[in-house]
């Protein structure tokens, strides 16, 4: 488990980056309505993401376990949740070894950290930030 305090330790920074924010908006042609729609979407499939990783973790189902950490590495990443993809990485990795010893240990990391991400993409302002993207 020193892997997942060394991750915490060294993204200590802030729980979202805003430039991937920027480059999502980008790709996005600009428009903060879209991001705004995407990010909707996020807070709906983040904590069942999350819920299902808890549950497979518990359940020492593999398969479903690498598959929703896969998924939610990705989301976590097109947010800027840079923390929570690592650790979704990690864990995708451990689906893959086999060994699932610390697998329920890595779903409460990741449990936290979607709910931190969560948050700190609620506290997001689209249309701020928006107005900082270089297009």
């Amino acid at each position: 488990m020193t892997e997942t305090k060394e991750l915490r330790d060294m993204m200590e920074k802030e729980v979202i980056d805003p430039a991937a924010l920027r480059k999502l908006l980008d790709l996005l042609g600009g428009d903060p309505e879209d991001l705004d729609e995407l990010l909707a979407d996020y807070f709906d499939e983040a904590p069942r993401l999350s819920a299902s990783i808890a549950r497979a973790a518990t359940d020492g189902d593999t398969d479903a376990l690498r598959i929703s950490a896969h998924t939610l590495k990705s989301n976590a990443r097109d947010f800027g949740a840079e923390l929570l993809a690592s650790l979704c990485a990690e864990l995708e990795q451990v689906c893959r070894q086999g060994d699932l010893t610390n697998a329920t240990d890595l779903a409460q990391c990741i449990h936290t950290e979607e709910i931190a991400a969560r948050d700190a993409l609620r506290r997001i302002d689209s249309h701020e930030l928006s107005r900082t993207t270089t297009g």
